[in-house]
């Protein structure tokens, strides 16, 4: 006699499993994928080298974090050795530098021309994408919001 078991049954038993492996208060802070309150935005550590925030990052080599607080999000680019290279704020559609990271100068949002050089995708999330563009041996980025409202 064999035992199968169908997608939507071990639905619960991964739930199960993840709430034991999960600390509970990182449990609380993301919330499950579907249910609205799904949320990898830290409320405080912007501008910090190593916050206490989840690294979004496609690319192990950059460290991409989100932080939300009042009604404002804000993300923010850090390379492998924790330097702080860019920093964004946005509400809905609109996004804006910050002066914040040493590549604070060569940061573009939308409106701005799109930088030279050859683009890298390092975080795409549900509102927002932060892309590298690397030009000789100088990097640019462009972080865009892809919703208009918050």
């Amino acid at each position: 006699m064999s035992i199968h078991f169908s997608p939507s049954a071990c639905a619960p038993l991964t739930l199960v499993a993840c709430a034991v492996l999960v600390s509970p208060a990182a449990w609380a802070k993301c919330g499950c994928p579907g249910d609205g309150n799904w949320s990898q935005a830290a409320s405080s550590g912007l501008g910090e080298s190593s916050p206490q925030a989840v690294d979004l990052a496609a690319d192990p080599a950059w460290q991409v974090y989100e932080f939300q607080r009042d009604g404002v999000r804000y993300v923010q680019i850090n390379d492998s050795a924790g330097t702080v290279r860019a920093a964004a704020g946005r509400i809905g559609g609109t996004a804006w530098v910050m002066p914040i990271g040493t590549d604070a100068d060569r940061v573009t949002v939308p409106g701005d021309p799109t930088p030279a050089g050859v683009p890298s995708l390092l975080y795409r999330g549900p509102d927002v994408e932060v892309v590298r563009y690397q030009d000789g041996s100088q990097m640019r980025w462009l972080i865009r919001p892809l919703t208009t409202t918050e």
